[in-house]
């Protein structure tokens, strides 16, 4: 069979599995994770107004899924993201802290042990750093902006109304400042978190 066939099957296959009333976790469901986020590229560059090179860091998040209609849910949550910075740039190393809210819609197919989900969401984030700057150690704030973070990924049931959700998001934001050009962050996430419903 050639790829297009199968992709179709595949999809098929997931369609049939669905039962609306069963489709997310139940009336309300509570989530937490934790996992690592990966900057693509670096966001401070030279001439922005930028330096140093960006790396990884820590990433955690907590949120709310409540069941809209058959497959669709919303998801209301909280999330903070670091991103490592040079000693030579930032005070004794010190991460971004990236800490931001996200109001979105969440897909989840299917009501067996095993179901994958999709998720779209407005991101908007405020970012934290502490630079060295002439010597001088100085703390910067973006103001708020808006973004987005989209992914997916699948849960697996563990027990009743618990199930573990590792899962890889996309994100991207424009954050502004005082007096700086904008930070233009890009980065992907990836966690495993915990679902609880009631």
């Amino acid at each position: 069979m050639r790829p297009t066939p199968l992709l179709l099957v595949f999809l098929l296959s997931l369609l049939w599995a669905v039962s609306p009333a069963g489709a997310q976790e139940g009336r309300f469901a509570f989530q937490i994770r934790g996992g690592g986020t990966v900057p693509l590229g670096d966001f401070r560059a030279e001439d922005r107004g930028w330096e140093g090179k960006t790396g990884s860091g820590p990433s955690f998040g907590m949120g709310f899924h409540i069941p809209l209609k058959g497959l669709l849910g919303a998801y209301l949550g909280f999330s903070q993201h670091r991103f490592g910075c040079q000693e030579e740039v930032c005070h004794r190393g010190k991460d971004w802290v990236s800490t931001g809210f996200d109001v979105g819609l969440r897909w989840v197919l299917g009501r067996h042990r095993i179901r994958p989900w999709f998720l779209v969401a407005l991101h908007a984030p405020r970012v934290e750093g502490r630079l060295v700057e002439e010597g001088e150690r100085v703390k910067r704030t973006s103001e708020g902006a808006g973004g987005l973070e989209a992914g997916g990924g699948i849960m697996i049931r563990i027990g009743e109304g618990t199930s573990l959700q590792p899962g890889v998001r996309y994100g991207r934001v424009d954050l502004p400042f005082p007096d700086q050009d904008p930070l233009e962050l890009r980065y992907l996430v990836v966690d495993l978190g915990l679902v609880m419903s009631f």
